[in-house]
């Protein structure tokens, strides 16, 4: 038997070790930056999404009083301007004078120009662009039970919660919902109001992110006082503070408890049904409402 002996000097040795380290190096970082690419594009796709968001929602938002515009006609550098809107609703530009804004979207103003330049022979083909630079037109109130209530300037995107805030909070007779008050166009010479309820409970204390809606130009926002009174045979009678849920067995509890005359089965309960009031008995399990009057009475035995 003939056996091939194949010999290997130390050189060829360290060259193929070399090598093997070398291609296990570029497939890693083959690998390392197609994740860093992947990682990129998701997040330059986030960007542009939110930019489309942000722009899109711009583009429905109504100008006010005091915002302030700039105007720019591509190719036409001179009728660049920036120009704060009356509070008539008029703002001013070159060459055509005093141009409605109040109560239209940015579209509107940009056609509403371009066609003024058109019929006044100024530009041709004019594309006019409109920008809100700051918003100063949008305005709520907030009322009730809040620490500083008054009114507030808003931008394009402020919540339920955004103005809450501004307000430094509500205190501590604030109840568990809220009602915003919307005016709603329904005619040439006519408003109406919407009110919109909304469950303050279910958005602090339940994480409901759909009941933190977004406000309106002229919102108001009223808090009201949620509270219920008890008196009768229990240790601490007076007004408290009704919290989402509230039975007469805790509102006994609130009150420190029932006197040694005070008995669980004599309980009535006074409420507001309208602009009268209705009377009716009660046990320890009935719910209290707002503005309820619940009596304790005496034992018989």
């Amino acid at each position: 038997m003939e056996m091939e002996l194949i010999f290997y000097s130390s050189h060829d040795r360290k060259r193929s070790y070399h090598d093997c380290i070398f291609k296990e190096s570029s497939v890693e970082s083959n690998k390392k930056f197609n994740k860093l690419s992947s990682a990129a594009g998701v997040l330059v796709m986030a960007c542009v999404m939110v930019c489309l968001a942000v722009s899109a929602h711009a583009k429905d938002y109504l100008i006010g009083s005091q915002d302030v515009l700039k105007i720019a006609v591509f190719e036409n550098p001179d009728l660049t301007t920036e120009a704060r809107v009356s509070e008539d609703g008029k703002i001013t530009f070159p060459l055509l004078g005093e141009i409605d804004a109040k109560n239209l979207t940015t579209r509107q103003v940009e056609k509403s120009i371009a066609d003024k330049l058109i019929s006044g022979n100024i530009v041709k083909d004019p594309q006019v662009n409109v920008f809100v630079l700051n918003y100063r037109g949008r305005k709520v109130t907030i009322i009730g039970e809040v620490i500083k209530p008054g009114q507030y300037d808003i931008s394009v995107s402020t919540t339920i919660l955004d103005v809450i805030s501004l307000a430094l909070g509500m205190n501590q007779n604030a109840g568990y919902q809220l009602t915003v008050f919307r005016k709603d166009p329904a005619g040439v010479d006519k408003e109406s109001t919407t009110k919109i309820s909304v469950d303050v409970d279910r958005l602090l204390n339940g994480g409901d992110l759909t009941q933190d809606i977004e406000l309106q130009n002229a919102d108001v926002i009223y808090v009201p006082k949620t509270i219920f009174y008890i008196y009768g045979e229990v240790n601490r009678p007076g007004a408290y503070r009704l919290e989402k849920g509230t039975t007469v067995k805790k509102a006994i509890a609130l009150a420190s408890g029932l006197t040694p005359k005070g008995s669980q089965r004599r309980i009535v309960i006074t409420r507001k049904q309208g602009e009268t009031e209705a009377t009716q008995s009660a046990d320890i399990n009935s719910q209290v409402q707002i503005d309820d009057v619940v009596m304790i009475k005496e034992s018989i035995f």
